[in-house]
């Protein structure tokens, strides 16, 4: 019987092992385009670039021609990315809104650079969580469309002719490495995040959609659209 015990045991500790090994494989920062997205990428007009800081890391990318390019990578991460337009209380809402029953406008929001329309991102009443987005023509204040997202958004860019707009969300579980185990034991869970960038036009038609980076501890992204280098 006991060496039943001592069996069980050594299965146990390898499994706890082998659990520890695969975390921290699956939380080692990746940055990717698949190619059908870079091919659909290549076409878009302008360059977008993404930021992203977590695991004690900042990182800069472009996408050119549809391919994910590394501009900058540092050791000492910002404390915060650039402070943009987000909505965290009741006065940060923009005045003469439509109300949208049973969401409330939480989230990242931006006006388009013709100022014409306006992305707003919306969260259940409540739940403080953006996962859904609406667009809003400024000149009535009408409510054009309204779009659920598959996860939380964490920023959003219009291109620079206000055709289209790029809608950077978050995904994220908890740490399993030891020092997340530690830290949930506490009551500060660590989270592993993945980003993905989807592109929508301005009538609200996904157009492309893709994971871009994966395995950041902690932190945080920016998405940006701007015109091509040189112009």
């Amino acid at each position: 019987m006991r060496m039943w015990k001592i069996r069980i045991f050594y299965v146990l500790l390898s499994l706890i092992v082998i659990g520890i090994v695969k975390e921290s494989v699956w939380t080692k920062p990746r940055f990717k385009l698949d190619e059908k997205a870079r091919g659909k990428f290549a076409e878009l007009p302008g360059q977008i670039k993404a930021e992203f800081v977590g695991s004690d890391k900042y990182w800069h990318y472009s996408i050119v021609n549809g391919e994910l390019l590394l501009r900058t990578v540092k050791d000492f991460p910002p404390a915060h990315l650039e402070k943009r337009p987000y909505i965290d209380f009741a006065k940060d809402v923009p005045n003469g809104l439509p109300k949208i029953e049973g969401l409330e406008y939480y989230g990242p929001y931006r006006l388009s650079p013709d100022k014409s329309l306006m992305f707003l991102s919306l969260s259940s009443e409540g739940g403080y969580v953006p996962k859904d987005f609406a667009v809003i023509q400024m000149e009535e204040k009408e409510l054009l469309f309204q779009r659920k997202n598959n996860h939380k958004i964490e920023d959003v860019a219009w291109s620079p002719d206000s055709n289209m707009f790029a809608v950077l969300s978050q995904s994220f579980r908890i740490h399993l490495g030891i020092s997340g185990i530690f830290a949930f034991m506490v009551a500060h869970p660590v989270l592993v995040c993945k980003y993905y960038l989807s592109i929508y036009d301005r009538r609200g038609n996904l157009l492309i959609t893709a994971e871009v980076a994966s395995g950041l501890i902690g932190g945080g992204g920016q998405v940006s659209w701007g015109k091509p280098e040189g112009m």
